[in-house]
């Protein structure tokens, strides 16, 4: 969890944050595959993977998503000023994940408005691996809350 927790009423728009990276490994690829039952041959087949335009297995766009998410967790929201997860928009992958790749988020408040105890926030969410290809970007909105509510 990180240590500062970031209130509605401390974010502005145009606010920009980034994370630590993690790699994801052929354990996250498999798990997810068992957890969601989602077998797909370009995920779990080698061969057949090997003769599409991605050229080898490619991740689960919904592992890589899952991932951003777990990224923000530990190193933006804080249980003192999260209310909860609000919401996701407009959701695009324009470039695969592979197994190996170090992804990082990138986030930028794009618009705020007011709700008791605070507000929703709506970030633009971008994912890159570290040799600097986009994965994934999204707008995440969050309800949070005000400093000393």
């Amino acid at each position: 969890m990180p240590t500062d927790a970031h209130y509605y009423d401390d974010l502005a728009v145009g606010d920009t944050f980034e994370t630590r990276g993690r790699t994801i490994t052929e354990t996250h690829l498999v798990q997810h595959a068992g957890t969601t039952g989602d077998m797909n041959e370009l995920q779990m087949n080698a061969e057949f993977a090997a003769d599409t335009e991605f050229g080898e297995r490619v991740v689960h766009a919904p592992l890589t998503y899952a991932m951003m998410e777990g990224l923000i967790t530990s190193d933006f929201r804080h249980e003192d000023s999260n209310v909860c997860y609000y919401g996701l928009d407009s959701m695009r992958i324009p470039e695969p994940t592979y197994v190996g790749d170090t992804i990082s988020v990138g986030r930028e408040v794009v618009d705020k408005r007011e709700r008791a105890p605070g507000g929703i926030v709506t970030f633009r969410d971008e994912v890159t691996t570290a040799d600097g290809r986009t994965v994934l970007v999204c707008e995440t909105l969050e309800y949070m809350r005000a400093r000393g509510d």
